[in-house]
């Protein structure tokens, strides 16, 4: 296949993403065209090659209080990417199991020195495995994060468990991400953010970062801020203008006297937000989908939800594996191909991060400055958001599979 390279905005989504869209056999209506308020990128490859990229649209200079001019969205942009930022933390933890310093089947009371256990079934453990995948009956808490200088085990209690059995239900939970960050530095004896970088991003050549910590000050300069339209005008919502020139990771919560150079490995992994704190680029986005091809483990579905084994949110959460969304073929949101990856969804920003092993094809896709409140899921199953679908609809145009 031949290299689209830069088409215009109008073309990324207009009228070959609907006739995309309106090829298939369904007896959904096509959709109305997305008009994308700021930032907007997809990149389609197969066998090793780019068979499709474009980026369109606003990085920054949006907001008036930003006082500063409209700058591009490029494939190089990097941006809070949400929810994605899961998919690194596991691959640490395989790096990290790989090279015999975790054990995913471990206990994580063991590994955060405390004991973490669902009061109804107190004689189960709760392993890495089972939080990495959303098993570990832990729901998420009104607030999953403390601030910098906080433990993590404050927000530990029994009230967190849900009914169900650690191992076998799944609950997707936030408060995951933070505890498991908060084992991987306990056991490896580093911050999270140089464990990732150790065991994943330097390997892959990927300038990234967790809330923009070991960003190059260069990298960080052409980064993009999420906004949303309020009261008709563009807002930040994260990442203005003093981001981009700043140094260090940005910090959550009213901390003044925290010293990051003081922080001890081990006692509080939400700090640099593992749930959905990465900045990365949709380049670097391709190179991880890329990486997920080295773990076909990783690409089974152990999870299908059957209308009592879990919290489908919706129709959203039809099917899972260890630690990523996996979507057989006939349950793909492109049907008859395996599907693994996540989607991100936070701040008016939806993409997708996408390995498909059937025909070694990665799919990236974000648009940024989507319209608040949302528009309701495109109906499955999957429920996904019809920003997604949109992009899904155009990659599977040119890989021929619409």
């Amino acid at each position: 296949m031949t290299i689209t390279r830069r088409e215009n905005l109008s073309l990324l989504f207009g009228a070959a993403a609907l006739s995309a869209c309106g090829s298939r056999e369904s007896k959904t209506e096509p959709r109305p065209l997305l008009s994308p308020l700021a930032g907007a990128g997809l990149v389609v490859v197969q066998n090793g090659e780019r068979v499709f990229e474009n980026a369109a649209g606003y990085a920054a200079g949006l907001d008036p209080s930003e006082d500063l001019p409209k700058r591009p969205f490029t494939l190089d942009s990097p941006f809070r990417v949400a929810s994605i930022s899961k998919v690194v933390v596991l691959l640490t933890a395989m790096g990290m199991a790989d090279q015999g310093v975790i054990n995913l089947d471990d206990d994580i009371s063991d590994m955060i020195g405390v004991t973490l256990r669902n009061p109804q079934y107190p004689d189960q453990i709760i392993t890495l495995q089972n939080i990495l995948s959303h098993r570990s009956s832990i729901s998420d808490p009104a607030v999953y994060w403390t601030d910098p200088s906080g433990d993590i085990r404050s927000l530990l209690s029994d009230d967190m468990f849900n009914d169900g059995h650690p191992g076998s239900w799944f609950e997707y939970a936030n408060i995951n991400y933070g505890i498991a960050a908060t084992a991987m530095e306990a056991v490896g004896g580093e911050r999270f953010d140089g464990l990732t970088r150790r065991y994943v991003l330097d390997d892959l050549g990927i300038d990234a970062g967790f809330n923009w910590a070991g960003m190059s000050a260069s990298t960080r300069k052409g980064g993009a801020t999420l906004y949303r339209k309020v009261d008709g005008q563009m807002t930040i919502q994260v990442d203005g203008p003093e981001t981009f020139t700043g140094s260090g990771p940005t910090l959550y919560g009213n901390d003044p006297n925290f010293i990051l150079e003081d922080y001890v490995p081990g006692k509080n992994g939400t700090l640099l937000s593992p749930q959905g704190g990465l900045r990365a680029s949709l380049n670097d986005l391709v190179k991880l989908a890329q990486k997920l091809a080295n773990y076909p483990q990783l690409h089974s579905a152990d999870w299908i939800y059957d209308g009592s084994n879990g919290a489908g949110d919706g129709g959203h959460f039809v099917s899972f594996g260890a630690g990523l969304y996996v979507y057989p073929p006939e349950l793909s949101p492109i049907k008859g191909q395996l599907m693994v990856g996540h989607h991100g969804e936070a701040y008016g920003m939806y993409g997708g991060m996408w390995h498909l092993p059937q025909i070694n094809a990665q799919i990236v896709h974000a648009v940024t400055a989507t319209p608040e409140p949302a528009r309701p899921y495109f109906e499955g199953p999957p429920a996904i958001a019809p920003e997604s679908r949109e992009l899904l609809d155009k990659a599977m145009s040119v890989l021929g599979l619409a």
